[in-house]
């Protein structure tokens, strides 16, 4: 018996199921009668007893008993489990597989096909990011700061390319997108989408999205005592931590926040910062 997997495609989805391929006819022999196809249609719903199986059918018992013991000596069926009916044992059967075909050219490997990881590595990161994920495609937006002065202390965000490691890690359990999912925070703010899942990339002086929903938070999480104008802007002092009201001002600490979209209760915002 060899099993193998049949992909199927959907729109930009992968679904697999594992298929029983046929090496000599003889094998087919016992899915190739009608009765038995039938029985196999039934037991696709769940396991059956044969008695029920030959309401279903509508044929004599003893005859469905005989297409069974066939059926099972090929192991295309197997008892599921027996129960004690009227005092005696019966056998209730369930498929073995689902899925049956042949394979003519068993030694050509075919197209390698690339196919996006259905989880990644650790469960808990691929949690982390389940609001942006829906019917498997990514829900949401990346947004990086403007390359240009902008905003009200004309900075220059310097680091989207941080982005670019974002996608290689959403990647891992993501196809890729349909649409652009990449905007500037001038863009957003611009096209009102601020009601979307966000992720933010950079801090409140660099991004101004992450500047509006600092200001918004209850309790911020970045100093909003900036001023000045670049490059001789003041960022502020630092970050502060919400469960110990700590301030960190090292230039190497940075923080994640995940919260409820001020904009749009329903959705979602991840910054990094």
């Amino acid at each position: 018996m060899t099993k193998k997997l049949l992909v199927k495609k959907e729109r930009k989805n992968y679904f697999y199921k594992e298929i029983r391929l046929f090496k000599e006819p003889e094998e087919m022999k016992a899915i190739l009668h009608k009765t038995r196809w039938e029985i196999l249609h039934l037991l696709e719903a769940g396991p059956r007893f044969p008695a029920e199986i030959a309401r279903k059918l509508q044929l004599h018992e003893q005859k469905i008993y005989y297409h069974i013991r066939q059926l099972v000596k090929e192991r295309i069926i197997e008892v599921a489990y027996e129960k004690e009916i009227r005092g005696a044992k019966a056998k209730c059967y369930k498929l073995v597989d689902k899925v049956f075909g042949i394979e003519l050219t068993p030694k050509e490997k075919g197209e390698k096909l690339i196919v996006m990881k259905e989880r990644a590595p650790n469960g808990k990161l691929r949690n982390f990011f389940k609001e942006f994920i829906k019917e498997g495609q990514f829900d949401g937006l990346i947004v990086v700061g403007a390359p240009d002065p902008h905003g009200p202390l004309k900075t220059r965000a310097r680091d989207g390319h941080y982005a670019i490691q974002l996608g290689m890690f959403l990647g891992q359990f993501l196809p890729p997108a349909e649409d652009m999912i990449v905007k500037l925070d001038v863009e957003i703010r611009a096209e009102k989408k601020l009601d979307q899942n966000l992720i933010l990339i950079g801090g409140p002086a660099v991004n101004l999205v992450t500047a509006e929903m600092n200001s918004r938070l209850e309790q911020p999480a970045f100093d909003k005592q900036m001023s000045g104008i670049a490059p001789a802007a003041s960022f502020g002092q630092g970050i502060i931590s919400k469960k110990t009201g700590t301030f960190y001002s090292q230039n190497h600490v940075g923080v994640i926040i995940k919260t409820t979209n001020p904009f749009q209760q329903n959705k979602t915002i991840i910054a990094f910062a």
